[in-house]
C-alpha cells in the first residue's frame, strides 16, 4: 500500500489522574506574576510530524518514542482534521523558524532507529490551556512574560471556544 505524504499532529499529556508537576509549576509562576483568575493550567507536549506515514508508523512513533504510558496519554490526527475539543484559552509556543528544535531532532533520529524512515521533518510545540476567569490582556501578558521567549519563540493565543 502506497502512503501519501501527510502532516500528523500528537499531543501528550499527563493523565487526568496522575500528579502533572508541568501544570503545577506554570500555574505557580503564574501566580507568582500576581495574574489574578488563572484556576487551572493544563500543558500538553505538541509534534508535527510530516512524511510518508501511515497511521500505524504515528502510532508506533507515539508508543515507542513520544510517551511515558504509565503517567502519560496520547492522540494524534491528521493536521486539520482535529476534532478534539481543548476548553479555556489557549496559548500556542513554538520555535521561531531558524532555532534549532533539539527534541523534534531526537525525533526524527529516533524514528529511523526504530525502522520508521518516512518520517521527513518534525517539530515540536507546547498548548497551555488556561481555564478561568481571564481575558485576552491577561492570557496574553501570562504568554509573553511565562510561556514564551521572544528571542526564539512565537506564539499564538485562541480564545474559549
Amino acid at each position: 500500500m502506497q502512503d501519501t505524504h501527510r502532516v500528523w499532529r500528537v499531543y501528550v499529556s499527563y493523565k487526568q489522574d496522575t500528579l502533572d508537576p508541568v501544570s503545577m509549576r506554570i500555574q505557580w509562576e503564574i501566580r507568582d506574576m500576581d495574574v489574578k483568575g488563572v484556576e487551572k493550567v493544563k500543558v500538553i507536549q505538541g509534534f508535527r510530524l510530516d512524511g510518508d506515514l501511515s497511521e500505524d508508523d504515528v502510532k508506533l512513533i507515539c508508543e515507542e518514542l513520544l510517551h511515558d504510558p504509565i503517567i502519560q496519554e496520547y492522540v494524534y490526527f491528521l493536521e486539520g482534521e482535529s476534532n478534539i475539543r481543548l476548553d479555556g484559552w489557549i496559548i500556542e509556543v513554538k520555535y521561531k523558524p531558524g532555532v534549532f528544535d533539539s527534541l523534534a531532532s531526537s525525533v526524527l533520529e529516533a524514528s529511523r532507529i526504530i525502522g520508521i524512515d518516512r518520517l521527513s521533518h518534525a517539530e515540536t510545540f507546547t498548548l497551555y490551556v488556561l481555564n478561568g476567569c481571564l481575558n485576552y490582556d491577561k492570557v496574553e501578558l501570562v504568554a509573553r512574560r511565562c510561556l514564551a521567549n521572544p528571542i526564539i519563540h512565537d506564539y499564538k493565543i485562541l480564545p474559549p471556544v
